[in-house]
């Protein structure tokens, strides 16, 4: 391998001049290569060294360290189209030079094979968020400092039709429970990308979590569940929905625990009220399995007569959109007379999954089959942060103690 610099005739004047620009003579699989470089020595020394490089580590069969695969990546797309028709790099090394874009569309093809596609798709966004974010284009723009950073600032963002378009709005702050969901799908692409040969090192590896405090949420006692439905059913319209429909919904979600986005998936047809049991597809529960649970024969009946002629593929219930579920329960709720405090934790639609697991456990029903209707992979979960203690409940406890009858000793005589 050598650098030089050509001589070439000027067509004009007859005579030969000198090129400005250094090239590189390297022999490449037998065949002598031309390759322009600088008008710097030094930096085409540099680029004729890691082309040299390259042409070892690929005769050897080993992938490039990281700071060689940082230089395959920025070098221009005609350059790499050389490279891959001279054999330098082949098969899964030529993915350096595409977009991020084009490898996480590979990622998410490669998910399927394991998940939904809901969620699939959920890691994807989450990912490509933050990659455009920072900016980054290729493999090797990614820098760990900046996607922790940019992490950080991530919003809470709906979508909402604005002028005739609909477009992203940030409505808030981002939990760090959230952020954390998009760190890790960030780095579940990047342990894909080092598995799958498309890069030498992850430059994430040593990024970690934030320590996020998950605010527990309130369960409602008995009579504070029969307040909510009571005074819902016989209330107005609100959230494009009547009360009726409303109070339907927190009933069934009390009754059965069903999450609200299990609950908007439900069809009709996911009903049997002979068998007196609602199951829900694998595609839509939080584990990616098939959910059945049994119906109280009274809410059987009333759920048959709500649906009335509803088609069976039609969607069972009527509801708002994600965003606006716990703003509709606390305004029932506070409707209903119920003190919001938050010293007993955070308010929303899920405080019925909660209440759900709480009165489960109230009524002594046995912990594994608890677990078994909350659908909880670990009993930990269902006794730690689905089962409450109310204040009612703790009375009665104590009042069921065995009675012991002790004289009351007179004043004076204590001791």
């Amino acid at each position: 391998m050598k650098l030089f610099k050509p001589k070439y005739k000027n067509r004009k004047t007859g005579k030969y001049s000198q090129s400005t620009k250094w090239y590189v003579d390297i022999n490449i699989a037998g065949e002598r290569r031309y390759i322009p470089a600088f008008t710097s020595k030094k930096l085409s020394q540099t680029f004729a060294d890691n082309i040299e490089q390259l042409r070892r580590y690929n005769r050897a069969g080993e992938l490039p360290d990281a700071r060689l695969q940082n230089w395959i990546d920025s070098q221009p797309e005609a350059m790499l189209k050389k490279f891959i028709a001279w054999g330098l790099i082949t098969g899964q090394r030529a993915q350096s030079g595409r977009l991020l874009l084009d490898h996480l569309e590979d990622w998410k093809r490669s998910m399927l094979a394991g998940c939904t596609e809901k969620q699939a798709i959920l890691e994807y966004t989450r990912v490509k968020t933050v990659f455009n974010k920072c900016n980054f284009r290729t493999f090797s723009d990614i820098s760990a400092s900046k996607v922790e950073h940019k992490i950080t600032q991530l919003k809470k963002t709906v979508r909402k039709k604005q002028n005739g378009k609909v477009k992203s709005v940030e409505i808030g702050e981002m939990t760090d429970k959230t952020r954390n969901y998009y760190l890790q799908a960030v780095q579940q692409f990047m342990r894909w990308a080092f598995q799958d040969r498309r890069i030498a090192e992850n430059p994430l590896i040593h990024l970690k979590p934030r320590r996020a405090f998950t605010e527990k949420r309130v369960a409602l006692s008995p009579n504070e569940l029969g307040l909510l439905l009571d005074n819902t059913q016989k209330s107005g319209r609100a959230l494009g929905l009547d009360g009726y429909q409303r109070a339907i919904l927190y009933r069934f979600a009390s009754e059965t625990g069903f999450r609200a986005g299990e609950i908007r998936a439900l069809k009709v047809v996911d009903f049997d009220f002979d068998g007196l049991k609602v199951t829900l597809g694998g595609k839509e529960t939080k584990n990616y399995k098939p959910g059945t649970l049994p119906l109280k024969k009274q809410t059987a009946q009333i759920l048959k007569d709500y649906f009335g002629n509803k088609l069976p593929k039609a969607q069972a219930f009527v509801m708002p959109s994600k965003y606006r579920m716990a703003t509709m329960f606390r305004y029932d709720a506070q409707e209903a007379g119920i003190e919001l405090d938050p010293d007993r934790g955070l308010w929303d639609f899920h405080c019925l999954r909660h209440t759900f697991g709480t009165m489960l456990a109230a009524s002594g029903v046995h912990p594994k089959t608890a677990q078994a209707l909350m659908r909880h992979s670990n009993i930990s979960l269902t006794m730690d942060l689905y089962t409450h203690s109310l204040p009612d409940l703790e009375a009665t406890a104590i009042n069921s103690l065995p009675n012991f009858d002790l004289s009351i000793p007179k004043a004076g005589i204590v001791g």
